[in-house]
């Protein structure tokens, strides 16, 4: 199922920005407690932030031996990064997780 939400970031040098994203989820084999997230940002190309490098990628959350702890990888097309873009996946895969958690994502 697609699922949308806006998800704000806070950026140094950028302040806060609102980014539209949709996604669908998974359960990858038949791993209890492992999710594949695809996500895509949906701005049109102008309106495109210069640090954003690209605006699909993936996050798996794997939930780990400790029952409260979960790993969290995330995966891009693009062969670079700056320190904008890595802030933005770490704020979306956060805010997906701690969604998703009221809904049983683990």
């Amino acid at each position: 199922m697609l699922k949308r939400i806006n998800v704000l970031v806070d950026l140094p040098d950028f302040g806060t920005i609102e980014l539209p994203l949709v996604y669908t989820m998974s359960i990858e084999g038949s791993e209890k407690g492992t999710c594949l997230v695809n996500c895509k940002i949906m701005l049109s190309a102008e309106n495109l932030p210069e640090w954003l490098l690209t605006t699909a990628f993936s996050i798996v959350y794997t939930q780990a031996e400790a029952e409260n702890t979960n790993i969290v990888s995330v995966s891009a097309d693009s062969r670079t990064t700056n320190r904008y873009h890595e802030i933005m996946l770490s704020i979306v895969s956060s805010y997906i997780k701690l969604k998703e958690d009221r809904v049983g994502l683990n």
